[in-house]
């Protein structure tokens, strides 16, 4: 299976431009499914590390985590590959409408969402079913 999936897949060089698929929990409505990015370099186990114009993305990718293009649509020479980022960061900063804005706080204690370390009250927004179960909560 590992030898079928390597000819089937490829091998992606450095400079190759790829197109990483973004999980629906990281993404709004309206951004894309996928975020382009570039080859920055592959380790000897084919694992790979993937630059985009927001960074380089943290933790190694596998050949099917991604997509080759077979266009150049971007180089290296204009990628950020000073700052390291998550997946997730990269889609929110790249994105145009700010990424998905969900914020859950998982808030727990006497004074339930009702100070700066509550993450929803933190951000102005009131707590919702998803954030806790509780009644008492004092954001709701």
């Amino acid at each position: 299976m590992v030898k079928r999936g390597r000819l089937d897949l490829g091998h992606g060089q450095r400079g190759d431009n790829v197109a990483i698929p973004i999980p629906l929990v990281y993404r709004g409505r309206g951004d894309p499914r996928n975020i382009l990015g570039v080859i920055l370099d592959r380790s000897e186990n084919d694992n790979y590390t993937l630059v985009t114009k927001n960074g380089i993305l943290k933790g190694a990718y596998v050949r099917n985590d991604f997509e080759l293009c077979p266009q150049k649509l971007l180089y290296l020479s204009e990628m950020n590959c000073v700052k390291h980022v998550s997946l997730r960061a990269a889609v929110i900063l790249g994105s145009q409408s700010g990424g998905q804005g969900y914020v859950k706080c998982n808030c727990s204690g006497a004074k339930k969402c009702q100070n700066n370390r509550c993450k929803c009250f933190k951000a102005k927004l009131k707590c919702n079913s998803r954030c806790h179960q509780s009644l008492t909560c004092g954001n709701k």
